[in-house]
């Protein structure tokens, strides 16, 4: 039985979908397999995947099927698969063979042949991604700038650094290479554009998550480069001392109530929350998780891509996961008082409910919920915990030295901590090849972990002092970052101005 042109449509198009998720290609060919079964794809689906686990690639793989795929498209997928846009060209091959036209294919190949200019911008392109990954960039900064040239930096270790801008009159085609690969419109220059495309750089899988908006020149783009390979999870690897560590085990533990993992856009935040969901995920839990976007898939849970576009906000997604009888739910983020309110009921109700907020310290994530209209007795009904972290850059191993943090520079606070330390070695940033020049190699967390017992509870219920709850979580033991990263200066893991840098000012005022 040989398949129908609506199937191969069907084929391309749930491919296309699946890897602009971000799933790895074989997960993707078992995903369009279950979509098309009973079908004879879902026999030639299942072969392919038998092929790429013996090392062929897709376009390799399909040439076995000289009567089911054309030679026009085995060639748009092995350029694919060299560009990584395989999930673009899949929704190509798809809207060709639906229009019954897959001439199309090669006329867009003509198109797109490379030309004085478009030649030199994807080998730019190649080149930033490629010293994006070996530099282990988060992020890549493109944006236009009044001589036309625009201004190109790659943020590492938390700091931007600057790199060759394009040739003079090549940063529109970059532009353009960039938001094709995205799967964005690439005439539109107006309004913010969202996407995102996955790569292979040397044998590992990358994904790059793309945002674009106007600027007063042009436009500016910012790319998100996750290593899929690179995200180190689990509770025991994220930096956590062993009190913190032993806090934040029992609050994976609990029946019921919020956790909430707390800091600013980039510090890791969903590392943590994916960690604690790894403690918590057994077969005799049912965990669910609404997320904005999903970021890595874990076997066991039932993860829910949010898209406000049609509708599924966060407050929705609660709504309906309610009634699929869930003991664990995870919560992206507390973006607004509908889904902080539903997400008390949720705990209320005998559920665990694990989210992010944004808030400079543990005391003040908890004043957020109440700024934002939750009631206090509300919040002391549901919280069980904060779990507040920054990120703080690693001293280079090669070339740090001995130093004395200078006492001028440090606040009262910070004197008290540090003469409490037992046989401190504090150590100081030089610079070498090894870290670049920095002196600062890879990034490590430090924590504040603020665990509600009676004593905070009491001073959350009066009339909102921040200051007091501060003083009642320190009573209870909880560590301050300031703490927590000085401890970690003192073993030579980073420096004392480094800490100073990141930790928020109030706390070390």
């Amino acid at each position: 039985m040989n398949p129908t042109r609506q199937e191969q449509v069907t084929f391309w198009r749930t491919l296309g979908a699946a890897l602009k998720a971000g799933r790895p290609l074989t997960r993707c060919l078992d995903e369009v397999a279950s979509v098309l079964a009973g079908t004879a794809m879902e026999a030639v689906c299942r072969a392919t995947i038998e092929r790429l686990a013996g090392g062929a690639t897709l376009s390799r793989a399909l040439l076995e099927f000289p009567g089911l795929f054309d030679a026009r498209v085995v060639r748009v997928v092995a350029a694919a698969e060299e560009g990584g846009i395989l999930d673009v060209e899949s929704e190509r091959i798809a809207a060709a063979l639906a229009a019954d036209d897959l001439d199309r294919l090669d006329a867009d190949a003509e198109s797109a042949e490379p030309t004085a200019q478009d030649g030199p911008a994807a080998d730019y392109v190649r080149q930033l991604v490629l010293t994006a990954v070996s530099s282990r960039a988060s992020d890549i900064h493109v944006e236009a700038t009044q001589d036309g040239r625009g201004r190109v930096r790659l943020r590492v270790d938390g700091v931007l650094r600057e790199q060759d801008p394009p040739a003079e009159g090549l940063f529109g085609a970059v532009v353009a290479r960039l938001k094709t690969a995205a799967a964005l419109d690439v005439a539109e220059a107006r309004l913010p554009q969202d996407g995102r495309f996955s790569l292979q750089v040397e044998g590992d899988s990358f994904d790059l998550r793309l945002s674009t908006i106007p600027n007063v020149w042009g436009e500016r783009i910012v790319c998100r480069v996750l290593a899929r390979r690179n995200i180190p999870l689990g509770l025991g690897h994220v930096g956590l001392d062993d009190d913190d560590l032993a806090k934040v085990r029992r609050l994976c533990e609990l029946p019921s109530g919020i956790v909430i993992v707390n800091g600013p856009t980039g510090c890791g935040k969903t590392t943590i929350l994916y960690s604690m969901l790894m403690e918590i995920n057994r077969p005799e839990v049912c965990v669910m998780t609404a997320e904005d976007p999903v970021e890595v898939t874990f076997e066991g849970l039932s993860q829910l891509q949010i898209k406000p576009s049609v509708g599924l906000t966060f407050a929705r997604a609660i709504r309906s996961m309610l009634r699929q009888d869930p003991d664990v739910m995870m919560v992206g983020e507390l973006r607004d008082l509908e889904t902080m309110q539903l997400c008390v009921q949720v705990a209320l109700t005998g559920h665990v409910l694990l989210t992010t907020l944004h808030a400079q310290t543990s005391v003040g994530a908890v004043r957020r919920l109440i700024d934002c209209g939750v009631e206090p007795f509300l919040v002391n009904s549901a919280l069980e915990g904060v779990v507040t972290l920054r990120l703080v850059r690693v001293l280079c191993p090669k070339c740090r030295r001995p130093a004395e943090p200078a006492e001028h520079c440090l606040s009262p606070e910070a004197v008290r901590i540090i003469d409490a330390l037992d046989a401190p070695a504090f150590c100081e940033p030089v610079g070498c090849e090894h870290c670049g020049g920095s002196g600062y190699r890879g990034r490590r967390g430090i924590f504040e972990v603020l665990a509600m017992d009676e004593r905070i509870r009491r001073a959350v219920g009066k009339p909102v002092d921040t200051g007091a709850i501060r003083e009642a979580a320190r009573a209870s033991g909880m560590t301050t970052m300031l703490a927590d990263g000085l401890a970690k200066a003192a073993r030579g893991v980073t420096s004392v101005r480094e800490v100073l840098r990141v930790v928020p000012p109030e706390e070390h005022a």
